[in-house]
């Protein structure tokens, strides 16, 4: 099974500080525009990876799109590419050469093509691939936050036995 996603969500506040730091440092002529065309394909509740689209020097609709992974203060890069704002992610695992891989991530390059991403333990293998996907049959899928959980109920005072034996007395006579 597979999800499209769009990389075109406004770049949470959370996250400024850490896209910042890194566009200083891996486009230090123009940081201030690209930290302003910054897209995102993240959310809190997901893992520490977070998908980054720089809508800025981008040549026609590819632009430089980062895969990162977050700590408490930084994003530490972990590949660079130019596509669309496209990508699919599945969610098969398998092996390749002998290890462990992580799901593919298809992203869009230019009309049916695209690139393959594909997480080892050692890095990152892209491919390219033709016709490897149909981008136009679909609309990207909208991925909602998880429903927040209801507030713990508050904590009551210690009660005796007999309180207890009494108060639950009440609630069944009710």
């Amino acid at each position: 099974m597979a999800v499209l996603l769009r990389i075109d969500k406004p770049l949470p506040i959370e996250l400024k500080d850490r896209v910042t730091e890194l566009l200083k440092r891996i486009r230090p002529t123009d940081w201030k525009q690209a930290a302003a065309g910054s897209k995102v394909a993240w959310h809190a509740s997901w893992s520490d990876v977070v998908l980054l689209r720089v809508e800025a020097g981008c040549s026609q609709r590819q632009c430089m799109t980062l895969i990162g992974r977050l700590t408490d203060q930084a994003i530490n890069l972990e590949l660079t590419i130019l596509a669309d704002d496209m990508v699919w992610m599945h969610d098969v695992f398998f092996d390749l050469w002998g290890s462990r891989s992580a799901p593919p991530w298809i992203f869009k390059t230019e009309g049916d093509a695209g690139l393959v991403a594909i997480l080892r333990q050692e890095g990152w293998v892209v491919s390219a691939c033709s016709n490897c996907t149909n981008w136009g049959s679909r609309k990207p899928d909208q991925i909602s936050p998880p429903e927040p959980r209801p507030a713990a109920p508050a904590i009551l005072p210690p009660k005796s036995f007999r309180e207890f034996s009494r108060d639950l007395e009440t609630l069944r006579t009710r």
